[in-house]
Order: structure tokens, then sequence, then C-alpha cells
């Protein structure tokens, strides 16, 4: 099972909430032998998975639900190539990921600056061990549609209590919608998810792409709904600043994502947008 802890303390509107997580933890000890939970190190290598784990109080709710807490930036991972819709890409994950049955995802209901909203599908990005996986960016659309194939995607809880609106993955307005959508394909909750929030799912690339793999239905007719999902709905919007600007061009260029992260001027881009620099991660015992 994998959360959203895009920071390592909880967050409303950014971080799946611990209750949503403890009472799906409960739900499955009932019906798998053996429940895993876990999270990567944070992006742009800014704090560590046991770091974040801890922070969101998952060795208590393991042990109360008899689930098993893993560090997935932790121990061997394995560069896997194959081609998707035509264009060949390779991701990185941890080996015993690759031995899970099936996987579920429990993301936040929140827009997102480059890829416009973060869902299910988005949210297994996170699977990627490497602190520094922003330099995987090129043809992300693809690589999440890999990663989904790989881990056996399969359940969605959308965690919906609060949305993130304006600026996401990590900056923004949270939103009270007060809903939990849950779904058995990835592709098709999170093409619901995306319409109750009044954007197009055909206008997100990967879950466009992730359909294109094979990986379930975005088209409204495709998809059955158990419920009505109308007096949930809200109007998100997107209002990029200059620095979600040059984030998106560094998602389409190697070159340019080694020019601002990792180069001599690197502190000075960072400077220049008015975004902290650091290159340590955050661990245990630590301020942010």
């Amino acid at each position: 099972m994998k959360p959203n802890f895009a920071l390592p303390f909880p967050k409303p509107g950014v971080t799946t909430t611990e209750s949503v997580v403890e009472a799906t933890l409960g739900i499955l000890k009932d019906r798998a032998s053996e429940v895993y939970v876990g999270e990567s190190d944070g992006g742009a290598a800014s704090f560590t998975a046991e770091y974040s784990l801890r922070g969101h109080g998952i060795p208590e709710i393991c042990r109360r639900t008899g689930a098993t807490m893993v560090n997935l930036s932790e121990g061997q991972r394995e560069r896997i190539g194959e081609t998707i819709n035509g264009r060949p890409v390779e991701v990185t994950l941890p080996s015993h990921l690759l031995e899970m049955d099936e996987s579920v995802s429990i993301p936040v209901l929140k827009v997102h600056s480059v890829t416009q909203v973060s869902l299910s599908i988005k949210n297994m990005w996170g699977c990627h061990p490497d602190g520094m996986r922003l330099f995987d960016h090129k043809h992300l659309a693809e690589r999440l549609a890999l990663i989904s194939k790989l881990v056996h995607l399969r359940f969605v809880v959308v965690d919906a209590i609060y949305g993130l609106n304006r600026r996401g993955p990590m900056h923004g307005d949270p939103v009270r919608v007060g809903a939990i959508l849950v779904g058995d394909n990835p592709v098709a909750t999170d093409a619901a998810a995306t319409r109750m929030m009044g954007f197009r799912a055909d206008e997100v690339r990967h879950i466009v792409m992730a359909s294109k793999a094979g990986l379930g239905p975005y088209q409204e007719s495709d998809i059955e709904l158990l419920d009505d999902l109308a007096p949930y709905q809200r109007t998100f919007y997107l209002k990029s600043t200059l620095v979600d600007v040059l984030g998106a061009w560094t998602f389409r260029s190697d070159y340019l994502t080694k020019l601002v992260f990792d180069s001599p001027i690197s502190k000075l881009i960072y400077m220049i947008s008015g975004r902290k620099f650091r290159k340590k991660i955050v661990k245990l015992g630590d301020e942010l």
C-alpha cells in the first residue's frame, strides 16, 4: 500500500490522512496474508522515508493493524525497461516491491503544477527509491504506466477529505471535499476523480497513456460508478508560477534537469526563484 507522504508531516490536501491509511490497512489485514505499507525518500532528497513514515505515525498504525512498514529507499533495486505505447522507457524499483501480488494506491485529490492532477497513478512515482528521481522525469507518463504495470496496481483509495487547489503537489489551497473514492481500477478511478475536480480526463497525459497501455478505461461511458459524485463536485484550477513553468520544462529535458538541480548554478537558480536549496537529506532528529 502506497500513501502519498509528499511532506514528512501531516498537511490537509497534501498528505494522505492517517485515519484513511489505518482504515484501509484494517480492511486489508483480513483479506491478505501479508500487508505492507511503504514510502520512499522525499523528492529532491529533501527528507528520508524513515523520517516521513514516522512523522505520519506509520509504526504505531502498523502495530495496531498488523501491517509491515517498508522503507522503499532501502535494500536492493532493479532497473527495468519496456516499451510503453511505442516508446522505450526504463524505471527503477525496489526489488521486493516487484514481488507483491497487488498494490493499493492511496493518493490525495490534488492538482499538480506539471501533470495537472496527482492521483493514484502519479502517486506511484514515489515507488522510485531514489530521492533524486527527478532525473527520470523525462517521458514521465510512460514511466508511470510502466510502474503501475510492474507493481500490479489494482485498487485505489482517493483521500478526498481535503483536496489541494491552485498549486500542487505540496503548495496550494486546501479545499474541504468530504469524500473518499474507492475503485478497483487505477485509470478509471483517476479519470472519475479528475472529472470530479472539473478537469477533462482526456487532457491528462499520464491517464491517457496508462489507458493505452491496457491498464484501464478513462472514457466516462466505459466506467461504472456505484454512487453519484455530483454532491462532491468542486471546481479546481491551476495557477502556475514562474518556478512551476521552469519545473515543467525540466520534465521534458534531461539537460535542463541537470542544469537546475545538479550544476554549479543550482544554488543561484534557487535563490532567484525564492526557494531554499537543500542538499542534505533531513533525517530523524533533524529540524525541518
